[in-house]
């Protein structure tokens, strides 16, 4: 683990990683590298502090759920018979009501999104009364799944009114504290805290060294502007691993814990993770990522065999990638903890292309969310987001076949009538299109 993370780092431009690997109800390794400062050299350690993104997002499902085992709530009961003053908009007024299972699986149809806001932007941090108040419904509930931030934020805000209890603190007491987390203030982080914490940077790629980029959080903070170190987060991943206890502490029975992982309407998402069937081990896995700017981390967790591992970097990377860079890292863990055979694959190399078929694949190309720029250096095409400083070299496998030095990704540059129109992105089984931009 230690040879690939530290050569998956170097290949991704990656500042640091901190990562815990869990197996049975016990943290089996955790170790941090790499820098939380790259100015003054300091060094990660695994008591550095990072964001947890929106992987913090089954905690909050967490919390309502216990509120549900209290029969203080039912999942199925519309939310706005316990949001008082702060209801969302129903503009359609639909049949279906928007429940807590609609909010949690995302399938509630209010619009979506989130605003991150500088650290050092002098505005006063918005309330959770305040964004649930943008909310209205766009569609009705089960027509659509749709990720949404807002939605989150609401179940923060719905777990503060149906406890009396205020966010932070409910999560800190009736969560964290129960499975042995010690970090104090998750969400409103203490000045010692600051002191640990790891600075974001932007990845730099396979070309180029991390780059400073702004401290900036979000303003719906239940959906992940969480601030813990890795064992936090493993610590809670055992407690979903086993059945709601962890060192002999119950945090939910074991039917809840499985209403959690359980997809919903359809599609592949429970509350608060992903929850999916691994073709290749044939094992029920949860997972879900969380990043925010110059941060981000990765929960999996493998039901079957109750192992998993959370991990945690101060940077980010290219878009659209589900974990970002760190398949090798994640397949090579996972394989490792459930006692299989694993060998660290050989660095790859490509083949000779020919530069005028190069200089064809050069220019930009749009997707759904931002743009690809593609250019040469020498005998070498880069691939980087249209102003995102990371670059990151593209290796032949054929002449139309790329994949991405340091990464999961592959590039396909397809055409008719003779001319590249399009790139395809592969990472794992998803394909996405890219648009020539003439």
């Amino acid at each position: 683990m230690t040879t690939l993370i530290k050569r998956t780092l170097a290949e991704n431009g990656i500042p640091s990683m901190s990562i815990a690997l869990v197996r049975g109800d016990k943290i089996v390794w955790s170790a941090a590298f790499g820098y939380a400062n790259m100015a003054t050299r300091t060094p990660a350690t695994i008591d550095t502090i990072y964001s947890t993104g929106s992987s913090f997002k089954s905690v909050t499902a967490t919390a309502l759920m216990q509120l549900a085992e209290q029969g203080k709530l039912k999942l199925d009961d519309p939310i706005n018979n316990y949001l008082g003053d702060d209801r969302v908009q129903d503009r359609l007024q639909s049949e279906k009501p928007v429940t807590f299972t609609h909010l949690l699986s995302m399938w509630s149809g209010l619009i979506g999104g989130a605003n991150t806001e500088p650290i050092w932007g002098r505005k006063l941090p918005k309330t959770m009364e305040e964004f649930t108040g943008k909310l209205y419904s766009i569609r009705a509930p089960e027509t659509k799944w749709e990720y949404n931030n807002f939605g989150y934020g609401t179940a923060g805000l719905l777990v503060q009114k149906i406890s009396g209890v205020e966010y932070e603190k409910y999560v800190v007491d009736n969560i964290l504290k129960p499975i042995g987390v010690t970090t104090p203030h998750p969400v409103y982080p203490s000045a010692d805290m600051v002191e640990h914490m790891a600075l974001p940077y932007l990845a730099g790629g396979s070309l180029g060294r991390p780059v400073p980029t702004a401290q900036v959080h979000f303003d719906v903070y239940p959906a992940g502007d969480i601030y813990l170190r890795p064992s936090d987060m493993a610590r809670y991943l055992i407690a979903q691993l086993n059945g709601g206890v962890v060192d002999g502490q119950r945090i939910l029975s074991e039917e809840s814990v499985r209403e959690m992982h359980k997809p919903r309407f359809g599609g592949d998402y429970g509350f608060g993770f992903w929850s999916v069937r691994d073709p290749v081990s044939g094992h029920t896995m949860i997972h879900h990522g969380g990043a925010i700017a110059g941060q981000r981390a990765f929960l999996v967790g493998d039901l079957d065999a109750k192992v998993g591992l959370y991990y945690m970097t101060n940077s980010d990377s290219l878009p659209d990638e589900a974990p970002p860079a760190w398949s090798d890292v994640t397949d090579a863990a996972l394989k490792l903890l459930r006692g299989e055979d694993y060998t660290i694959p050989a660095k790859r190399e490509g083949i000779a292309v020919n530069e005028r078929l190069l200089d064809a694949y050069v220019g930009t190309y749009d997707m759904e969310r931002g743009s690809i720029v593609i250019s040469r250096e020498g005998r070498t095409l880069v691939i980087q987001q249209k102003d995102n400083p990371a670059r990151n070299e593209l290796l032949a496998a054929t002449p139309e076949r790329f994949f991405v030095r340091g990464s999961n990704r592959t590039i396909i540059f397809e055409g008719d009538g003779g001319n590249i129109d399009r790139l395809v992105m592969e990472v794992g089984s998803r394909r996405m299109i890219a648009t020539r931009n003439k």
